[in-house]
């Protein structure tokens, strides 16, 4: 069948948000870009030169009536191939990584433990010695934590809310495929993809995610979503490449199996549920919540011949409901092995170190360090200065304190803070010393910080420096006064808006 394929290279993280993440402040996103995001980028660019109309035969035939469907785009495998999801019909032996059995092919029997084969994708093939091999791999993810309030120009207690992101790491590469009836609708859509332009896709782009470049865009002519693998046996093994949703003509209702779409029973079924939704940006509302039959399902049916040619050309055209959107692909026959050999995934190789040579490359890398080292300690210091003064001494004295503090950097001499504490009234020392931070007395946190100030590096936490070229920045003990007293001030300025608000 003809076929737009195209790769997308993740610069930023991607964050395709799907339901069941359990926590609620927290969101899940899916381990491969859905269809959806891929139709709603390209539609986001379609809009810039022409309206989004519904009534408009042009925009229904690329977008809308399913005759334009925009797969799920898929992990890479190491043979540039576009990965699928792994059969739910594969096992192996507890704790063993080889070999797979599929189940689909040849139930296996005895007194073994088993389990589902643990990787999400896979990619299938007959090496040149004759064995059935299959990669398996699993996208990697990113997690990040944010903190949702208000009002973003102050913190107040109870306004604040803590919620994280799992979403695709970058640096990753996803095969996406565009399926059309006629070739001019992909000659269309290809100019909606330029290559090696950066694209958005998935939600919270002003925080940092989404961003791919476009690569290897070309329309094929006869591309293949799979190749069968394995000997033809007594039996139809169809298997799902994507979710997808069914529903029974009857009741109206979503079922998990494909008997209201074959009208027939399986013989044997390995299958995975999963309820699926969506947003509409249009309406700024979410769409209804929808059981659907996981990808990776398989179902097995007896051998019989017109079965095989209805199930051959629903496997072009895909089954049940939202098809534009990668739902409802199927495989027909595609794993006939009984016994598979799993490979691991192969690591890239990392890059060999180097050594600058010319003063002027050295310079410009020290300065890059150096910089990438306060990146980093900036966040380390937000962190680290997360922590309560209890009780709190007087705003007075606590101003009196980041003065101080202040006096001392500027002077790049931390004796100063020890010699304010030495000679401070009894009044204002016993609010210091009856005061508590963390596990200690206030006046004793700040006097360890005063005397050493290589401290820091401690309590932030820096375990490892960025290195560049042979490079790496010093942890002077200007340096170290500086964070010192940065995360001096930052304590104390915490603690003044706690007594502030309270």
């Amino acid at each position: 069948m003809k076929a737009l394929t195209f790769q997308l290279r993740l610069l930023e993280p991607v964050l395709a948000t799907r339901l069941g993440g359990g926590d609620p402040n927290s969101a899940v996103g899916f381990e491969f870009v859905p269809g959806s995001l891929i139709r709603g980028m390209i539609i986001g660019r379609y809009t810039r030169e022409h309206p989004a109309d519904a009534a408009d035969t042009t925009f229904r035939c690329l977008f809308l009536d399913g005759s334009t469907r925009f797969l799920n785009a898929y992990p890479q495998v190491f043979t540039d191939q576009r990965a699928l999801p792994t059969p739910l019909s594969w096992r192996k032996v507890k704790d063993e990584k080889e070999p797979i059995y599929d189940f689909a092919v040849e139930f296996q029997n005895g007194n073994q433990q088993w389990q589902k084969a643990e990787q999400p994708f896979c990619h299938l093939w007959l090496s040149d010695e004759g064995d059935y091999k299959a990669e398996l791999c699993k996208p990697d993810s990113h997690i990040n934590i944010h903190t949702a309030r208000e009002d973003r120009q102050r913190t107040t207690q109870g306004e604040s809310t803590v919620f994280r992101y799992q979403a695709l790491a970058p640096e990753q590469t996803f095969c996406g495929v565009i399926l059309a009836e006629q070739e001019d609708d992909l000659v269309a859509l290809k100019q909606w993809l330029p290559e090696g332009e950066i694209v958005s896709l998935g939600g919270s782009h002003l925080a940092g995610y989404g961003q791919a470049r476009l690569e290897q865009v070309k329309i094929q002519d006869d591309w293949r979503e799979y190749t069968p693998v394995g000997e033809d046996a007594d039996s139809i093994i169809v298997t799902l490449l994507s979710d997808a949703l069914i529903r029974d003509p009857q009741t109206g209702a979503y079922v998990v199996m494909l008997e209201s779409v074959l009208g027939r029973a399986h013989e044997q079924a390995f299958v995975g549920v999963r309820v699926v939704g969506g947003f509409n940006r249009k309406w700024n509302l979410p769409l209804p919540q929808t059981l659907a039959i996981q990808a990776g399902s398989v179902f097995v049916y007896p051998a019989q011949p017109e079965l095989l040619a209805r199930l051959q050309a629903l496997a072009v055209a895909g089954i049940g409901e939202r098809r534009a959107e990668g739902f409802g692909r199927i495989a027909v026959n595609w794993h006939r092995a009984a016994e598979i050999t799993p490979i691991e995934k192969s690591k890239p190789s990392k890059p060999q170190p180097f050594t600058l040579q010319d003063e002027a490359s050295t310079k410009l890398a020290r300065q890059m360090v150096e910089r990438m080292l306060r990146e980093q300690l900036d966040r380390a210091l937000i962190a680290a200065a997360n922590i309560k003064i209890q009780p709190l001494p007087s705003n007075a004295q606590i101003s009196r304190m980041r003065i101080v503090a202040r006096r001392a950097l500027a002077q790049q001499q931390p004796q100063i803070i020890t010699q304010y504490l030495d000679e401070m009234k009894k009044t204002a020392k016993d609010q210091f010393q009856h005061a508590g931070i963390g596990d200690e007395r206030l006046d004793d946190w700040l006097r360890a910080r005063a005397d050493n100030v290589q401290s820091i590096w401690e309590l932030v936490g820096v375990d490892r420096k960025p290195t560049l070229g042979g490079i790496q920045p010093d942890l002077t003990d200007a340096l170290a006064l500086e964070y010192t007293v940065r995360l001096i001030d930052r304590v104390l300025r915490k603690a003044q808006k706690e007594a502030t608000h309270d």
